[in-house]
């Protein structure tokens, strides 16, 4: 027995030191190309070669100051009000020493809040405060989603990908929203889960944790990322102890990975039964059974390890990462255990979840029927691997024009076209991973290395899509598609055959275009209605945001503080933000909505002067009820409508 796992041992160190050769030979053959290129006529090394490492940091700088300029262009335009007002009571009350979930009623997981209080300390209570936070992660975002492209592709690819990614994501709809800090937590996580993949270093796993815990802290859906992490790790294992020299099988082990993968994908599937459509089977419960049945049927290869050995490696990779997602979590939870509130943390967090995911309502996803248009796409792309008459500089030039020429006349069929074919993608590009993940295994086309990195991206693409669910509106799309990009770069990086440069070129130079042309312009992120001209907020608080509207917010701040001398409000219907507007204080604990109960004990006190009512909520469910009405009216006989909002107050 001892034999064996020391046989198995000495397979897993020569599959990962395999790696790490592959890598290094490709660092040489780099280093020997451009010591070639500097070589003059006459023999000697010529004096003016670029060293290695100018080009990818010219590059990225360039990236860097043309993203940070083009996203702060957008950074104080439009808003939904229910959204930008409940993060800015959460953060002012945490200012104000409160903490979520014990003092107050929060949406989210409250991390949110803790960040965006240090934001309102740093930069000012106002709204633009929140937008600048948010404004600077996405910049420490675009050296990682930079890194993990350019662990596939040159630097001018990685800096075209980064500015793709860019265009279809943060500028759309620039508010501090806890999903972008999901999104860049997410990338921030693989691009050290890529860095341990080349050093085999454990901070490297434990840093991917943290990025994980710190996620879950800011909005639970985080854990998306920590299940796809936990799914590649199993199948880093696996990869670790591919061997033909001995034929021992870990029963045990096998037995208990695959119920725990078999578990996994009956959870999936629990998550969305209630609600399960062609759409969500399509988008989300497809793409967990591709990773699920790729790990399981990968399984069948691994032959030299016994249990006792197997289960050490994968405790050996994945005690880090959890050790890494407890650390924050931990930390966060020390001002609650102090005063004895941890019950009424997790009970929180798992009322506000519920509540949240009820109050949404349902947007379907993209379903099936709409991959024609992201097949169209793969086709093109596929033709640019493949095909020997797609390489050269007049057929890309000439795809390139033929896009212009779409883009330029581009009518709603086909702008819905191109949506359709970025809203389908997320599936097609996990089961082309996992087919050449699984292909490449069998004929041993790719390195370890190569697999494990790919199977890396479509984890998390697929996962961390889940983020549409239940409310696949358009701007949570943009949530999750740079993932599913940097997937897509991923296989075709590693697997292409030919160059295809110029048409690859053209196609990301179209939907980069698309993005900034059409998505941007049209404010994606807003159902109700065609967006009209955008006028700054005089409010004080509103730190020169520009939105819709603009005159009527300013009109209604003013007339409920003119009524309010004691500082007392309740703003009920998706409306929060008139606490925050107008410096008043909710007279309930809730500022995303209170129970009818909640609100009646409050009115009924003598305290409140003046109430804010929203007529038209968008969310199902929002609307006033009956006796709460009922009670307005009775208590506050003067009223006033402006625009949506109707306005009460006694005197």
């Amino acid at each position: 027995m001892n034999s064996k796992v020391g046989t198995s041992e000495s397979g897993m160190v020569r599959s990962a030191t395999a790696g790490r050769e592959a890598l290094d030979i490709e660092l040489r053959v780099r280093e020997e190309s451009q010591e070639e290129a500097a070589v003059g006529k006459k023999g000697r090394v010529v004096s003016t070669a670029i060293p290695e490492r100018t080009v990818p940091l010219l590059v990225l700088g360039v990236v860097l100051f043309t993203s940070a300029v083009y996203a702060g262009l957008q950074i104080g335009s439009g808003w939904v009000p229910a959204d930008e007002g409940t993060l800015a009571q959460s953060a002012l009350r945490v200012l104000g020493g409160q903490l979520p979930h014990r003092d107050f009623v929060e949406i989210y997981t409250g991390g949110l809040s803790v960040i965006h209080a240090l934001a309102f300390r740093a930069f000012g209570v106002n709204l633009m405060s929140l937008r600048i936070c948010v404004y600077l992660f996405f910049l420490a975002w675009l050296p990682a989603i930079y890194y993990v492209a350019l662990r596939f592709t040159s630097a001018l690819g990685a800096g075209l990908i980064t500015v793709l990614a860019v265009s279809w994501s943060f500028p759309n709809y620039p508010a501090a929203m806890p999903s972008w800090y999901n999104l860049f937590f997410a990338t921030f996580g693989a691009a050290a889960l890529l860095r341990y993949l080349e050093v085999r270093k454990t901070r490297w796993l434990f840093a991917a944790g943290v990025c994980g815990g710190i996620s879950v802290l800011i909005k639970v859906i985080g854990a998306y990322y920590i299940a796809g992490v936990l799914l590649f790790l199993v199948f880093v294992e696996q990869g670790d102890h591919e061997s033909d020299e001995t034929k021992e099988r870990a029963s045990a082990y096998r037995v208990f990975s695959t119920s725990s993968l078999l578990l996994f994908l009956a959870v999936a599937i629990h998550l969305f039964h209630g609600r399960l459509g062609g759409g969500e089977l399509y988008q989300f419960v497809l793409p967990a059974i591709a990773l699920v049945g790729l790990i399981l049927l990968s399984e069948c290869r691994v032959h030299s390890a016994g249990t006792v050995t197997r289960f050490r490696a994968l405790l050996r990779l994945v005690i880090p990462f959890v050790a890494g997602v407890l650390g924050p979590v931990i930390g966060f939870l020390v001002p609650y255990a102090r005063s004895g509130a941890v019950g009424a943390f997790f009970s929180g967090v798992t009322g506000s979840a519920i509540a949240r995911s009820a109050g949404l309502g349902v947007i379907r996803p993209v379903g099936m029927e709409a991959s024609v248009y992201a097949l169209a796409l793969i086709g093109l792309v596929a033709a640019a691997m493949y095909c020997g008459e797609f390489q050269g500089k007049v057929v890309g030039v000439s795809v390139g024009v033929g896009l212009a020429a779409l883009l330029y006349r581009s009518g709603q069929a086909i702008v819905s076209g191109v949506w359709f074919s970025a809203a389908s993608l997320t599936p097609l590009v996990v089961m082309s991973g996992a087919v050449v993940v699984l292909t490449a295994a069998k004929s041993g086309s790719l390195t370890n290395l190569q697999r494990q990195r790919v199977m890396l991206l479509i984890s998390l693409a697929a996962l961390c899509s889940f983020v549409q669910f239940p409310f696949a509106a358009p701007i949570y799309l943009s949530y999750s598609l740079p993932l599913t990009l940097l997937a897509a770069v991923a296989i075709v990086a590693t697997v292409r055959k030919q160059t295809g440069t110029y048409v690859l070129a053209s196609l990301m130079g179209f939907y980069l275009l698309f993005g900034v042309v059409r998505l941007v312009p049209d404010y994606i992120y807003e159902l109700t209605h065609k967006v009209g001209s955008m006028d700054e907020l005089r409010v004080e608080r509103a730190g020169g945001l520009r939105t819709e509207f603009a005159s009527s917010y300013d009109e209604i701040v003013h007339l409920v503080q003119q009524h309010s001398p004691n500082g007392l409000l309740y703003a009920g219907n998706d409306c929060p933000e008139f606490y925050f507007l107008a410096g008043l204080k909710n007279v309930t604990r809730d500022d995303g909505g209170a129970q009818p109960g909640n609100v009646l004990q409050a009115l009924q006190a003598n305290d409140v002067k003046v109430v804010v009512i929203n007529e038209r909520p968008f969310f199902p469910g929002s609307e006033t009820s009956p006796a709460v009405r009922a009670e307005i009216i009775r208590k506050f006989p003067e009223s006033r409508l402006i625009g949506i909002f109707h306005i009460f107050w006694r005197e």
